[in-house]
């Protein structure tokens, strides 16, 4: 049996240009369809978790039978659902928490409530919330940090695999900071270990070596993380770089040999095309053309940013710099699971640093972009035929005062615009993950 969807559909495609993207001016009237596909009354056909076919609804419903399953959601826009690039998944507790820096937070925050998560009870109770909520918010695949702690970070990848969802997940490594978080660097890589050998490659999951930051980890641990990465080719590597002057500075401090921030990833061969770094807002020029160089992904979390007071990125570097590069909440930190809240916040510090980008952008690197960046383009990412079924619908009628700005839109990308102004999980109306619906009607 196939299952077909009717609505407006919204997606980019295999030829989107995000360059091109980024030049695309305001009061743009038409755009190129090899930008993105738009079709006002489309037709999604799904069959066993995978879209087979996409087309003008009127050109396929002579194909409907009565097994199919028909779902028509009208005017509502179907398109790709969105990809949170960096979240840490034991914070729910503590997210909008206030602290003066981040580090600060951490210490007097954070970690009492990550220690919780040594009851498997406590930590199911808030798998379950968290999940909740992302699907009700529009995210079908995450980036995330799991607790240090082996029976925990493992039941996050059972309940995530029970959704067959598309997920990069690891324990965090901790060997310095909270002596009930941290584990001695040989006793970190053994946990990593075990739950690669479990889950890596499992249905739709990814394991990712994930130390904490510098501070949290000692030459040794980085050694052996290094080791890890040359036995593991196929392993994501993700961590936080630079995300305030504070954490930057004491990092450099604590590992002399390093000239800089990245110099110490550096030495230890970290950095490659499947390395996550988190935020990147306290860097040199040099260090952003290594990145460049290494075709590192860069994860940027405005809203998580603008809440802690830790800086904002310079998003004019996108027109000087190839970057890998996507957006992520940074839950926890962040006070938003809203991939809407987190494209409005870019606009947002944007503006403050004069620099102007058209939705299409923002949209892009929330969906297509962030596929391409963790290099799972030919699975997510966008709606296209043999692509796993992983999307939204969207219904602006929902939030009465967007429905009533948007008879004002003049364009798509005002339209966009809009979207992302005014949206929130109130106009997220069902979300499906390879083909599944796991919120909404």
């Amino acid at each position: 049996m196939k299952s077909i969807y009717r609505g407006r559909i919204l997606t980019f495609h295999q030829d989107t240009d995000f360059d091109k993207l980024l030049q695309i001016k305001p009061h743009t009237l038409f755009i190129d369809k090899k930008h993105l596909t738009f079709i006002r009354d489309g037709a999604l056909i799904v069959e066993n978790g995978i879209i087979t076919k996409i087309d003008d609804f009127h050109k396929i419903k002579h194909e409907i039978t009565t097994e199919d399953d028909f779902i028509d959601y009208g005017d509502a826009i179907l398109t790709p659902g969105f990809i949170d690039m960096h979240i840490h998944t034991n914070q729910t507790s503590v997210a909008s928490y206030s602290g003066k820096d981040i580090v600060k937070w951490l210490d007097e925050q954070a970690f009492p409530t990550e220690i919780q998560f040594r009851s498997e009870e406590y930590a199911k109770r808030e798998y379950t919330m968290l999940l909740k909520q992302l699907f009700k918010n529009g995210t079908t695949s995450i980036v995330g940090m799991l607790p240090s702690y082996y029976d925990t970070a493992d039941l996050m990848f059972e309940i995530t695999d029970s959704f067959s969802m598309r997920a990069i997940l690891g324990n965090t490594i901790m060997t310095e900071g909270h002596p009930a978080l941290t584990t001695n660097p040989e006793s970190s890589i053994l946990i990593s270990e075990h739950i690669y050998s479990k889950w890596h490659g499992v249905n739709r999951l990814s394991y990712s070596l994930s130390p904490r930051f510098a501070l949290s980890c000692n030459e040794m641990t980085f050694a052996l993380c290094s080791q890890f990465l040359k036995t593991h080719p196929n392993t994501y590597f993700h961590t936080h770089l630079a995300e305030s002057i504070k954490e930057s500075v004491d990092s450099v401090k604590k590992f002399p040999h390093a000239k800089d921030n990245l110099a110490i990833y550096e030495q230890y061969n970290l950095i490659n095309d499947k390395s996550i770094f988190a935020h990147c807002l306290h860097l040199t020029e040099n260090e952003y053309h290594r990145l460049e160089q290494k075709k590192a992904i860069i994860v940027n979390c405005p809203s998580s940013n603008n809440y802690m007071g830790s800086g904002s990125f310079d998003y004019s570097k996108l027109d000087h710099y190839k970057f890998r590069f996507g957006f992520g909440s940074d839950w926890g930190a962040g006070n938003t699971l809203s991939m809407l809240r987190v494209m409005d916040d870019a606009h947002k510090l944007s503006t403050q640093k004069e620099y102007h980008w058209e939705p299409l952008s923002r949209w892009y690197l929330a969906t297509l972009g962030a596929a391409r960046a963790l290099g799972l383009e030919k699975y997510i990412g966008s709606l296209e035929v043999g692509k796993e079924a992983d999307f939204i619908v969207i219904d602006p009628s929902q939030n009465e005062l967007l429905l009533h700005r948007l008879e004002s839109s003049y364009d798509l990308l005002d339209y966009l615009f809009n979207l992302c102004a005014f949206g929130d999980d109130r106009i997220i109306i069902a979300t499906y993950i390879f083909g599944n619906k796991v919120y909404g009607i």
